[in-house]
């Protein structure tokens, strides 16, 4: 094989790759702009939208990092966020909203989240409810869920 022969084999095989990688990445994304389905829940995919709805249904937020490749956020999604106990708390007392830590890294640092999976509760106007950080299992979530709502209507 003559160099040149070497050369357009390299590009080849690595422009294939390239494509490959892309494919691949739009293939295991879930996400459709604005929005994200994660286990059986939908979720915004930025704060502007998310906050302005919870103002205006006066919904206290639930925000939620992840990564695509963390095996604990996976899990909770699998586990938790596919349980039907608490899509339905979920879905009829909170706005959510969902953070990619690797895409918007200043929203993470902003609030002091360095590990995922982490959840944060907050009320429609900003004020903080509780954090949860890191994985737990659907049965615990759902009892730190009930606390929330239990907070919020002592408040």
């Amino acid at each position: 094989m003559t160099p040149t022969n070497k050369l357009i084999s390299f590009i080849t095989i690595g422009t294939i790759l390239i494509f490959l990688g892309i494919f691949w990445e739009n293939s295991n994304s879930h996400s459709d702009g604005e929005f994200i389905s994660l286990g059986k829940v939908t979720f915004y995919t930025s704060l502007d939208p998310g906050v302005k709805e919870a103002v205006n249904q006066s919904k206290p937020i639930f925000l939620y990092f992840r990564s695509e490749t963390c095996y604990w956020c996976i899990k909770f999604e699998e586990e938790a966020l596919s349980d039907k106990r608490i899509v339905e708390i979920l879905n009829n007392n909170f706005v959510l909203i969902s953070i990619d830590t690797f895409k918007q890294k200043n929203v993470s640092a902003n609030l002091n989240v360095r590990t995922t999976p982490y959840m944060i509760f907050f009320t429609q106007n900003g004020e903080e409810i509780s954090r949860i950080p890191g994985y737990l299992p659907a049965d615990e979530f759902l009892v730190k869920l009930n606390e929330v709502l239990e907070k919020r209507k002592l408040s």
